[in-house]
C-alpha cells in the first residue's frame, strides 16, 4: 500500500511581508478543491492507496505573517515538512501549485523531502507545473515527475502500478526529466463525467482557514461558513491572460444539477455551510443548465457568490432575478476592459462594451450588487484604451471596482507573447502577482501602470463612488469600512467613511474617522500628493460636512 502526501506551497510572496512597516494584506485563501477531488476519487478507486494527507503552507505562512516572524519561513517550512514526513512516512510527495508566484518554493520543498528520504517519489501538478513542465524540471533537480492537467486518473495509474517508474515514463499525462529531454509533451487525461467523482472529505482541511473570499462586504462582520464548488471544468475561450486550457482544456464538462444539489445540501447540513462559492471558469457555458441550477439553489436557504467572475453577456433580467432568488447578493463581472478594441482584438473576449450597462441595470433592479474585474497592462493596450476603461467605470456605477495588473501566467497566450517579444522586464516569479506590473511593452510602462491601477480604484471607489452619488451611503460604507479595516493608514478610506457616517447621522463615528484621515494626511506626503493631484480638498470637505473634530481645527489654519 502506498501513502501519498500533498503539499501546497504558498501562492503569495513571503518577501512582501518582511518589512514590518508595510501595509501588505494577506490574500483570501481558496479551499484546495482540486486536492479534495483527487482524495475522494483515489480513496474510492485505488487498490493500493494506503492513506492520503495534505499540508497547506499558505496557512503556515499566514501564521508567520501574523506573528511577524516571516524571515524564518524557510526553516519553518522545512521543520514542518520533516515533522509530517517523520510521522506519516509517505511513499509519494506531491506538490500542487496554481500560479507563477509559487515557483520559488517548489525546489525548496522537494529538496527538503529528498534530504529526509531520497527514496520518496517527488511529483508536481496543477496549473503552474502543467504549463511550465520543462522549466520546472530544469530548475528543480529534486523533482522526479510532473502531471499534466487534472490528476485523478494519472495518479490512480501511478498509485496502482506494479512499476511506478514505467507509468511515469509511458503514461501520456506524466513527464520526467528524461522524457522531457527526449521531446515528450504531456497530454491531458480527463474524467468526462464529473458525477464520477465521489463526495469530498472536507475533514482533510480546517474550513476556518478558507472563510474569507466573500465579495459582498455587508456580511464581513457576520458569522458565516463559506465553502466552494466547481460545477464544471473547462472553458471554450482563450482569453489572452488565462491559463485554464493548460489545466482543464477547452471542452466543458459538467456535474449534473441533481448531484450538485445533493453535494450542496450535504455541505449545508453536515458542515454548516451558509455561503456557496461557485468557482466555475464559465458558469454560463450552458445557460439553460445554469438557470435550472439557480432555481434549485434558491430552495436551499443559503447565499451564493461567484468570486471568479461571470460572463456579462449572460446576464439579463431573468438571470438577475434568479440570482436574487438564489441568495446572490453580489456578482463579480468579468469585464476586463472598457475598450472594445482591447476586448475583441487583444483579449479575444466575446464581449461588447454596450452589453455592460444593461447587465448592471438588470442586477440593480433586483438589488444584486455589481463588482467588476479590470485587467490592465496588456501589450497593445494604449493610454486611450485605459481612458475608455476609466470612463466606462464611472458611467456604469458599479458597487466596487477591482483593477489588476496583467500577469503573464505560464500556460497563457500572454506569457507566450511576452516571451517571444522580450516583454517580461522582471523575471522573478515571486513578483507575478496582480498588484505588480512585470511587463514592459509598447504602451505599457510598469511604473505608470501600477499608479494607474491604484489611482483608478481610488477615483472610482472613493472620489466618484456611485452609491454616494445616489445617496446609498450604507452600501458605500460597507466597502469603505472593509478598506480601512485592512489598511489603517488609508487616508481616502477614512475621509469617505467619515462622510458616509455624517450623511447617515452618526456624528461620533464621522468625527472619529475624520480625525484618522487628518492624522494620515498630516504626516504622509504621499497621501497629500494624491489629494492634490485628484483635487480632493479634504479640509473643506470635512468642514462642509461638519465632521472636523474641534481638537483638530488647527488643520484649517
Amino acid at each position: 500500500m502506498r501513502k501519498l502526501l500533498f503539499v501546497i506551497p504558498p501562492y503569495f510572496n513571503a518577501a512582501d511581508y518582511l518589512d514590518k512597516t508595510r501595509a501588505a494584506v494577506l490574500p483570501a485563501f481558496t479551499v484546495p478543491y482540486g486536492i479534495l477531488s483527487m482524495e475522494a476519487y483515489l480513496t474510492k478507486h485505488c487498490e493500493r492507496l494506503g492513506e492520503l494527507r495534505l499540508v497547506d503552507l499558505n496557512v503556515t505562512l499566514k501564521r508567520l505573517v501574523e506573528e511577524r516572524s516571516v524571515e524564518s519561513y524557510e526553516a519553518v517550512f522545512r521543520a514542518e515538512l520533516h515533522a509530517v514526513l517523520d510521522e506519516f512516512r509517505p511513499d509519494i510527495v506531491g506538490i500542487s501549485a496554481l500560479f507563477n508566484s509559487s515557483f520559488g518554493y517548489i525546489q525548496t520543498l522537494v529538496q527538503a523531502t529528498k534530504d529526509f528520504d531520497p527514496n520518496i517519489l517527488t511529483i508536481a501538478g496543477g496549473g503552474l507545473p502543467s504549463a511550465a513542465f520543462k522549466l520546472m524540471l530544469e530548475s528543480c533537480p529534486d523533482l522526479d515527475a510532473i502531471c499534466k492537467g487534472e490528476g485523478e486518473l494519472p495518479l490512480k495509474a501511478l498509485i496502482d502500478a506494479d512499476d511506478p517508474a514505467e507509468v511515469l515514463a509511458t503514461h501520456k499525462s506524466w513527464v520526467t526529466r528524461a522524457t522531457a529531454q527526449a521531446g515528450k509533451t504531456p497530454a491531458h487525461t480527463f474524467i468526462a463525467n464529473l458525477d464520477d467523482i465521489p463526495q469530498m472529505n472536507y475533514g482533510m482541511v480546517n474550513l476556518d482557514h478558507y472563510n474569507n473570499r466573500g465579495i459582498d462586504k455587508k456580511y464581513t462582520d457576520q458569522p458565516k461558513r463559506e465553502m466552494a464548488i466547481h460545477t464544471s471544468r473547462g472553458c471554450p475561450f482563450l482569453c489572452v491572460f488565462c491559463s485554464n486550457p493548460s489545466l482543464h482544456g477547452q471542452d466543458v464538462r459538467f456535474m449534473s444539477v441533481e448531484r450538485i444539489i445533493e453535494d450542496v445540501t450535504r455541505m449545508r447540513d453536515e458542515f454548516g455551510m451558509t455561503v456557496l462559492m461557485l468557482e466555475d471558469d464559465h458558469f454560463f457555458h450552458d445557460k439553460a443548465r445554469a438557470k435550472t441550477l439557480l432555481r434549485a439553489l434558491a430552495d436551499l436557504g443559503i447565499r451564493c457568490e461567484f468570486p471568479n467572475g461571470v460572463a456579462v453577456y449572460a446576464i439579463d433580467e431573468e438571470v438577475a432575478e434568479l440570482f436574487s432568488k438564489a441568495g446572490v447578493s453580489a456578482v463579480a463581472l468579468a469585464v476586463e476592459s472598457g475598450s472594445d478594441h482591447v476586448l475583441n482584438h487583444i483579449i479575444k473576449k466575446p464581449l461588447k462594451k454596450k452589453l455592460i450597462r444593461p447587465a448592471v441595470e438588470a442586477l440593480r433592479k433586483f438589488n444584486v450588487r455589481s463588482h467588476v474585474f479590470i485587467v490592465t497592462g496588456l501589450p497593445g493596450e494604449q493610454d486611450e484604451h485605459r481612458q475608455e476603461t476609466l470612463e466606462m467605470l464611472i458611467e456604469n456605477g458599479f458597487d466596487w471596482v477591482h483593477v489588476y495588473l496583467a500577469i503573464p501566467i505560464f500556460g497563457s497566450r500572454l506569457y507566450d507573447i511576452c516571451v517571444e517579444n522580450g516583454y517580461i522586464e522582471n523575471t522573478n516569479n515571486a513578483n507575478f502577482v496582480a498588484t505588480k506590473s512585470v511587463i514592459r511593452a509598447p504602451g505599457v510602462d510598469p511604473v505608470k501602470l501600477e499608479a494607474y491601477a491604484y489611482e483608478t480604484q481610488l477615483r472610482v471607489n472613493f472620489l466618484e463612488n456611485y452609491n454616494m452619488k445616489i445617496g446609498r451611503y450604507d452600501v458605500a460604507l460597507h466597502y469603505m469600512k472593509n478598506v480601512v479595516a485592512k489598511y489603517e493608514d488609508h487616508a481616502f478610506g477614512h475621509l469617505y467613511v467619515s462622510l458616509c457616517y455624517r450623511a447617515m447621522g452618526d456624528v461620533d463615528l464621522a468625527a472619529h474617522h475624520a480625525a484618522a484621515a487628518l492624522e494620515v494626511f498630516g504626516r504622509d506626503p504621499w497621501w497629500r500628493s494624491l489629494a492634490e493631484r485628484h483635487e480632493v480638498d479634504y479640509l473643506s470637505m470635512l468642514s462642509a460636512a461638519h465632521t472636523m473634530p474641534a481638537q483638530l481645527a488647527h488643520y484649517t489654519a
